[in-house]
């Protein structure tokens, strides 16, 4: 063998590890489907929905909820009844969130009338981050709505030594609630008190440090997931 190949055997040895090391830290607690199941009646019809915030609409999710809407669109899958589609069982919020070198996803579930079923985390790639999923800590986000204001310090009790994860499940729970007021809540107004937006404002800030001060971990494209269910339709609106 030429010192040439050994050379790139060699590369792609070490690079081998360094990606077997990276994957060894995520934990996938949920698939996508499974998670999506756990919020609805095993009988439901699944359909995905797919939403494009006008600018007015990216507008009000910052000013009246804290949080901006980069992204091009927001997907929600919506549980029906198969004899009458009208009636909606709940609705699931799938929501990424990315700082500092972590990786989380949450499941969200969502009511009809738009209160929290319950906050589940699907995935998360950091040991410092692992803390959050605990019940004690899961539990609080329970039958909150778009009008709390679902920030530590304000209404969450934060994960000592994770205080970044917490309020990244924080406003993971808040995203999924505004986005459910916004697109299937009837657009319900809500008056944000100074003590709640400086709290979220002082959460968003000490993530956006995380950012700024190390590597953020970037994740391109679906992780591997599974699929929904076989029967699940999908509604673009």
């Amino acid at each position: 063998m030429s010192l040439r190949s050994m050379l790139a055997l060699g590369c792609l040895a070490a690079l081998g590890a360094l990606l077997g090391a990276t994957d060894a830290r995520a934990v996938k607690y949920l698939s996508l489907g499974d998670a999506v199941k756990k919020f609805l009646p095993a009988d439901a019809k699944v359909l995905k929905v797919t939403k494009v915030p006008s600018a007015d609409e990216r507008k009000r999710l910052l000013d009246d909820y804290g949080w901006e809407a980069t992204e091009p669109e927001y997907v929600a899958f919506k549980g029906v009844d198969k004899a009458d589609e009208s009636k909606v069982l709940g609705y699931v919020f799938v929501v990424p969130e990315i700082f500092n070198t972590c990786f989380h996803k949450y499941a969200v579930g969502v009511a009809p009338n738009g209160k929290i079923l319950e906050s589940v985390i699907i995935e998360l790639t950091c040991p410092r981050s692992f803390p959050i999923n605990k019940k004690a800590f899961l539990k609080q986000f329970k039958d909150k709505t778009h009008a709390d204001a679902l920030s530590i310090k304000v209404d969450i009790d934060g994960v000592t030594g994770a205080s970044l994860s917490s309020e990244a499940a924080s406003t993971a729970a808040r995203k999924a609630v505004s986005l459910h007021n916004l697109f299937f809540g009837g657009n319900a107004k809500v008056t944000v008190d100074d003590k709640v937006k400086a709290g979220r404002a002082a959460g968003a800030a000490k993530i956006k440090k995380a950012i700024e001060t190390g590597e953020t971990l970037k994740k391109e494209g679906k992780d591997g997931a599974a699929q929904l269910p076989p029967d699940e339709g999908e509604s673009k609106q």
